[in-house]
C-alpha cells in the first residue's frame, strides 16, 4: 500500500522512499525541532476545520486502512457534508484529505499547511488527492484548495479562522497535471516493490524540499573534511555538485584559475598551512569601535503556528530569554555571577513586556552591546518596540549601540581551518579557544537555538518541577551564548597585542 507521503517522498528522490519502505533505519533522523514543525502542522489543521464546522472527523485507526475508508463512505451515505481525514483507497494509494467539503456542484478538497506560502510540493500533494479521488465511484469533485497561513494577520482575541488562512484554489492545475501524476505514480509503485535498492546520484534533491533522513548514508564522509569543496564558504549547492561531479572533492583538486572569493582564498589557505589567516588591521578596526561598558547580549526566540498571543502572528519570532554578561572596562573580567543577568518569561503569558522590561532595566545606558549576527538581536528588539509603544523609543535606542563580533571574522581579520566554511558560533568559539570545557556546548543538554524554542514551548505542559529543570538547562546555554562572546573578545584582544 502506498500513502501520500511515500509518494511525495519518492518524488524527491527513489532511493530514500526505497529504503523507507523497505525499513531501513534512518542514518539522519528527525530532530525535535522537525517534530516541534509536525505538532505545529496538528495544530494548524485542527483550527483550520473551523473553517468548515461541525463537520465529521474519520478517526485514525493506524494500518486498519480499509476500516477508515469504509467509515469514510459510511459518513458520505449519511448524508455528511463536511469531513475530516476522509480516507480513500484507489489505485493501490491511500489518502487522507485534510477536509472534504460538499457544495451544490460537488466536493472540494482542502490540504492545510502550516506554511506561511504556497511551496511547490504542495501542488503535488493536491494533485495526488484529486488523481486518486477522480477514481472514487459516485464522488464528484468541484474545486481543489491548498490552505497556508496568512502571515499578516495579527491576532486580536480570538482566533479568525477566515482571516488567519489563504486558501489557493489550484483545480486548474491539478486537472493539467493528471497525466505526470499518472506516469510519477507507476514508477514510484515499481520502485516500492523493488528488491533492487535505486542507483540515485547525490544531488540537490538531498535536502531539498526536506533534508532527506538518509543523507549520510548516500554522502561520502569526505565532505565532511576541513577541506572538501561542500565547505567552501558560500558557494551554493549547484556549484559544490558540479565540483563534485567533476571528481573535484576537496581543496587541492581545485584548478588554480578558479575564481574565488576573499574569504574562500583565506579558508584554502588556512587549511594548507593548518594554522589561522590574521589580518591584525581588520580585527584592530573592529575593537577600536568597541565602548566600555559592553554588555554581551543574546536573545532565545520561539514560533507558534497559531498565534497564542494578542499582537502575534503566525511563524513570528517571539524573545523569551536573554543572557547578559557586562564587562565593566578593559581590566575586568565577568567571571563573577554579578556581572551576569539573566531572564526567562512565564509559558503562561505574552512574553515581550516582561523581557523588554527586564532588558531595559539590566542593560547599562552606555557602552557598546555586542552580539554574534546582530541584526537577529535588532530586530527581536524592533519587535518588541512595535509591541511596547510606551517604551519603544529607549528599545530602538538599543539598537543604535550594537555591534557585531561576527564582524572581524567574516571581514577576513580571523580564518581558522577548523570553521570548516562557516563563521557561526558554534564553528568559531572551539576553534579560536579550544579545550576548554566551559566553553563546549557539547556539554549542555540544550546546545542549539532550535532545541532552547522547542523545550520552552515543550514547558507549557510540565509540571512545576519538570519546569524548573528544563529553565536551569535553558539558563545554562544562553549563559554560554554571551560568556562565549567575552572569551572570543578577548581571545581577539590577545591577537592584536602580540
Amino acid at each position: 500500500m502506498l500513502s501520500k507521503s511515500k509518494f511525495i517522498l519518492g518524488q524527491q528522490c527513489h532511493k530514500s522512499l526505497w529504503l523507507s519502505t523497505k525499513g531501513f533505519e534512518p542514518t539522519n533522523p528527525m530532530d525535535e525541532s522537525s517534530k516541534d514543525r509536525l505538532r505545529a502542522g496538528d495544530q494548524v489543521g485542527d483550527v483550520a476545520k473551523e473553517l468548515f464546522p461541525h463537520g465529521r472527523e474519520i478517526e485514525y485507526l493506524g494500518s486498519d486502512f480499509q476500516k477508515m475508508c469504509d467509515l469514510t463512505s459510511n459518513a458520505i451515505d449519511a448524508g455528511e457534508t463536511t469531513l475530516y481525514e476522509a480516507s480513500f483507497i484507489e489505485k493501490g494509494v491511500f489518502i487522507r484529505v485534510d477536509i472534504m467539503n460538499k457544495t451544490s456542484k460537488g466536493w472540494d478538497i482542502y490540504e492545510i499547511k502550516s506554511s506561511t506560502r504556497l511551496i511547490s510540493y504542495h501542488k503535488e500533494d493536491a494533485s495526488l488527492q484529486w488523481h486518486i479521488l477522480q477514481s472514487v465511484k459516485g464522488l464528484k469533485l468541484n474545486d481543489a484548495f491548498v490552505v497556508t497561513l496568512n502571515n499578516s494577520y495579527l491576532r486580536d482575541g480570538d482566533i479568525n479562522p477566515a482571516k488567519l488562512f489563504t486558501k489557493h484554489l489550484l483545480t486548474d492545475y491539478v486537472e493539467s497535471n493528471l497525466h505526470e501524476i499518472e506516469k510519477q505514480l507507476e514508477d514510484i509503485k515499481l520502485v516500492s516493490i523493488s528488491n533492487n535498492e535505486p542507483e540515485v546520484s547525490i544531488g540537490a534533491q538531498c535536502k531539498k524540499p526536506h533534508s532527506c533522513d538518509y543523507l549520510d548514508r548516500c554522502w561520502p564522509k569526505s565532505t565532511k573534511e576541513n577541506n572538501s569543496v561542500f565547505n567552501l564558504y558560500k558557494l551554493n549547492l549547484d556549484k559544490k555538485l558540479d565540483f563534485y561531479n567533476q571528481g573535484i572533492t576537496s581543496f587541492e583538486q581545485i584548478k588554480p584559475d578558479t575564481k574565488l572569493s576573499l574569504t574562500q582564498q583565506n579558508q584554502i589557505k588556512a587549511n594548507e598551512i593548518k594554522k589561522p589567516i590574521i589580518n591584525k588591521s581588520k580585527i584592530q578596526t573592529f575593537i577600536d569601535s568597541v565602548e566600555y561598558p559592553i554588555s554581551y547580549f543574546d536573545f532565545e526566540t520561539f514560533t507558534d503556528a497559531v498565534p497564542l498571543f494578542d499582537g502575534q502572528r503566525p511563524h513570528m519570532q517571539m524573545p523569551f530569554q536573554y543572557s547578559l554578561h557586562i564587562q565593566k572596562d578593559a581590566k575586568s573580567n565577568i567571571d563573577s555571577d554579578k556581572e551576569h543577568f539573566e531572564f526567562i518569561a512565564s509559558i503562561k503569558e505574552d512574553p515581550r513586556r516582561a523581557i523588554a522590561e527586564s532588558m531595559l532595566q539590566n542593560i547599562p545606558k552606555s557602552g557598546s552591546i555586542m552580539a554574534y549576527n546582530q541584526s537577529f538581536e535588532k530586530n527581536c528588539i524592533k519587535s518588541l518596540a512595535d509591541h511596547c509603544p510606551d517604551i519603544s523609543e529607549d528599545l530602538l535606542a538599543l539598537n543604535d549601540r550594537f555591534i557585531d563580533l561576527i564582524d572581524p571574522f567574516r571581514s577576513g581579520g580571523y580564518y581558522h581551518h577548523e570553521f570548516k566554511g562557516s563563521f557561526s558560533i558554534k564553528k568559531v568559539l572551539p576553534a579560536v579557544c579550544p579545550n576548554d570545557k566551559k566553553l563546549d556546548y557539547k556539554n549542555l543538554d540544550i546546545n542549539n537555538g532550535l532545541m532552547a524554542s522547542s523545550a520552552y514551548k515543550k514547558m507549557r505542559g510540565l509540571s512545576e518541577d519538570q519546569r524548573i529543570s528544563m529553565r536551569k538547562k535553558l539558563f545554562a546555554y544562553c549563559w554560554l551564548d554571551t560568556y562565549a562572546m567575552y572569551a572570543i573578545y578577548i581571545k581577539l584582544l590577545e591577537i592584536v597585542k602580540t
